[in-house]
């Protein structure tokens, strides 16, 4: 209905059809009825919704369609766009009345189209609305009282969008995130800029070559001209000059990740990571993320787990890391699991992923999980040295060795383990990470920890899994990093060269004329 009888006006101002672009179709074929569209700039979306609630009070009776936006300017821009799409409408005239300066009445539907700026209309217990579109969300004042009004007005089977760049860690960053880990009944829908096909500049190959061949370390291109075209990042470069170069302002407005679209106000811990974005790296389901052709039979990997109580608070998180290609290979994330339930989900993992090395935390709910973990892996014959054992711990009680404890002492070591490891070696894959990495700060008491209204559970469980790498190398043979090599401890040539410096002759003296003892 939208591409076959609404138009909009092109850039050169002329009257065209409606066709959905690539973030539109994105969006429309994965509406939920209850979403989240964290974004780029002007990718169309309120232009999307505008257009699908027109249609709707078109065709459908009794329709209350409601679009707020955080400013009164945006507001009327909105309420331009629905009477353009009503006044140049490909077919028979619409019959509307109440044309004011925020309703729109369709009589013969018994339909109404309301635009609003945040706060200016209390919707009360008596209003029902179908359709409700909440615009640039994360810049509302008092978003989430607001948001908690007006969706007791929309019933279940009502329909509710809520859009908006980032701006900061507020009510929608932490919407978002919870979605994102499939911790709500919301669904998430990321569009970054870099997948919209007009954020791009047309380049000859000449000019190509150069931008490719020349990254701006200073622009942080370095790891850029491996996912972006020469286009895109000419584009990004006249786009930084705009911004007088604020690389942050920058990511703010035009994201590749959820990191990018929600900064913390401090300089994160993880000042440099090693992240990549790939289509391998896929949903399972909300709560599950897996990198595609993993696990491979040879490879070794490592389990590093964050117990929560399970009531909806914290997390309980798994993460896998492979040592082979020192990357991010598997993510689980479950605010509602008990804790001797998410003993049998980790062993689970590990046994799929080559019985691997597993790294426990073992603090408060965590000791729960260890002590059912032990008792899985005794049933199934899972080795025993394949469970984190803390040498530091005299004790005769093996729970209490068992599995890393965080404590003001042990968690510095393990965030600067961490933190050196995402710099060189570490590859990751999540967006969930990054951005809970992205918001992992040093407090002014010291301590070290998510933001205020942040999380840090995906965090803890990777830095557990990297406390594991060294003493899974023991027993697993050496990890082989993914930017070195480790030599073939057979071959001659090897031999050899681990004989120069010894105290020994060498080249190898005669064998001749010696005794045999």
């Amino acid at each position: 209905m939208i591409e076959q009888f609404l138009q909009i006006a092109n850039k050169e101002g002329e009257d065209v059809p409606f066709k959905l672009n690539a973030a539109q179709k994105t969006i429309d074929e994965n509406l939920s009825g209850r979403d989240l569209i964290p974004k780029a700039r002007q990718e169309g979306v309120s232009s999307y919704f505008l257009a699908r609630y027109t249609v709707a009070c078109l065709l459908r009776r009794n329709t209350k369609a409601v679009v707020i936006s955080h400013e009164a300017e945006s507001t009327q821009r909105m309420l331009r766009k629905v009477r353009y799409y009503v006044d140049h409408f490909r077919g028979p005239k619409p019959t509307v009345e109440n044309m004011s300066a925020n309703m729109i009445t369709f009589p013969k539907m018994d339909s109404m189209f309301y635009i609003g700026t945040a706060g200016s209309k209390k919707f009360g217990r008596g209003d029902t609305i179908s359709h409700l579109h909440c615009s640039e969300y994360a810049y509302w004042p008092d978003a989430k009282s607001l948001m908690a009004g007006l969706l007791q007005a929309v019933p279940k089977t009502g329909e509710v969008a809520v859009e908006s760049t980032g701006n900061g860690l507020n009510d929608y960053y932490r919407r978002c995130t919870r979605a994102a880990k499939g911790e709500s009944a919301w669904r998430a829908h990321f569009l970054p800029w870099h997948t919209f096909p007009e954020y791009t500049l047309d380049v000859d190959d000449e000019v190509a070559r150069k931008a490719l061949g020349r990254p701006r370390s200073d622009l942080d291109e370095d790891s850029l001209s491996e996912q972006l075209t020469a286009g895109q990042l000419l584009w990004r470069r006249t786009k930084l000059e705009e911004m007088d170069y604020d690389i942050r302002l920058f990511n703010q407005e035009y994201p590749m990740t959820l990191a990018d679209c929600f900064q913390a106000s401090g300089e994160s811990i993880f000042y440099r990571v090693l992240f990549k974005s790939t289509s391998d790296w896929r949903a399972y389901d909300k709560k599950t993320h897996y990198l595609r052709n993993h696990p491979v039979q040879q490879y070794t990997y490592v389990v590093g787990a964050d117990v929560g109580a399970g009531v909806e608070k914290d997390s309980s998180c798994i993460e896998v890391i492979c040592l082979d290609t020192m990357e991010q290979v598997f993510e689980y994330t479950n605010n509602k699991i008990a804790p001797d339930v998410f003993a049998e989900k980790i062993f689970d993992i590990a046994t799929k992923y080559n019985t691997a090395f597993i790294v426990p935390e073992q603090n408060n709910h965590g000791l729960v999980t260890v002590k059912c973990l032990q008792e899985l892996m005794k049933e199934f014959n899972y080795p025993r040295n394949r469970l984190y054992q803390e040498e530091a711990i005299s004790s005769t009680n093996e729970l209490l060795r068992s599995g890393f404890r965080t404590t003001s002492r042990t968690k510095p070591l393990m965030i600067g383990n961490l933190r050196k490891l995402l710099a060189t070696e570490l590859t990751i894959h999540s967006d969930i990470l990054q951005s809970e990495l992205s918001t992992f700060v040093e407090h002014e008491n010291g301590t070290l920890g998510a933001a205020k209204g942040c999380y840090d559970d995906t965090v803890m469980a990777l830095a557990c899994a990297a406390m594991g790498l060294p003493r899974a190398g023991l027993f697993a043979g050496a990890p082989r990093p993914k930017y070195r090599t480790v030599p073939d401890p057979f071959l001659l040539d090897t031999i050899l060269d681990e004989l120069h410096g010894r105290e020994v002759q060498f080249p190898i003296a005669p064998q001749h004329g010696g005794s045999w003892r």
